[in-house]
């Protein structure tokens, strides 16, 4: 495949992702009536998921691609790219974000199967998540891109729902 279609299929892959994310945070931090409560989430579920397949998409298309299908591939240009940003040489994000796609994955199958209000249990998991997936884009959008944007505009989100899940 031509570089320049395979590297923009996995930037624009993960790009979808997190603004698939950021409509999801939108929609669960706007300051909505109890009515509307339900259709916002039921949208943020579907924002959710979409944003899961397009993440699964970009991880596909950065395997393929760039790694040829290969984990220590993967490891050595994540610690030479770490290597860049930080001084340290070091791969070990890479078992981050494997953990970081199996917690979305399991999280979308949940949420469908245990219905529209599943994650709206407590404020630590709103945090729990929210956290995880401000640090995942914007450690992301550093070692890898200069999205930054993308990051700040998330944390952003994030933050402006303290006022909602006080």
């Amino acid at each position: 495949m031509d570089p320049d279609i395979a590297e923009s299929l996995t930037r624009w892959s993960v790009r979808l992702a997190i603004a698939c994310y950021l409509a999801r945070v939108l929609g669960e931090v706007g300051g909505v009536s109890i009515e509307e409560r339900m259709a916002v989430w039921r949208r943020a579920r579907w924002y959710w998921s979409a944003g899961c397949v397009l993440y699964l998409i970009h991880v596909t298309c950065a395997f393929g691609f760039f790694h040829q299908w290969s984990h220590q591939n993967a490891y050595q240009h994540t610690a030479i790219e770490t290597a860049v940003v930080t001084g340290i040489h070091w791969g070990g994000g890479i078992y981050l974000n494997y953990l970081f796609t199996l917690f979305w994955i399991s999280d979308v199958f949940l949420w469908w199967f245990y219905g529209i209000e599943f994650p709206y249990r407590s404020r630590g998991y709103f945090w729990t998540t929210h956290v995880v997936f401000a640090i995942m884009v914007v450690n992301a959008t550093i070692v890898f891109g200069a999205s930054y944007w993308l990051g700040i505009a998330g944390l952003v989100l994030i933050l402006s729902g303290l006022r909602y899940w006080r």
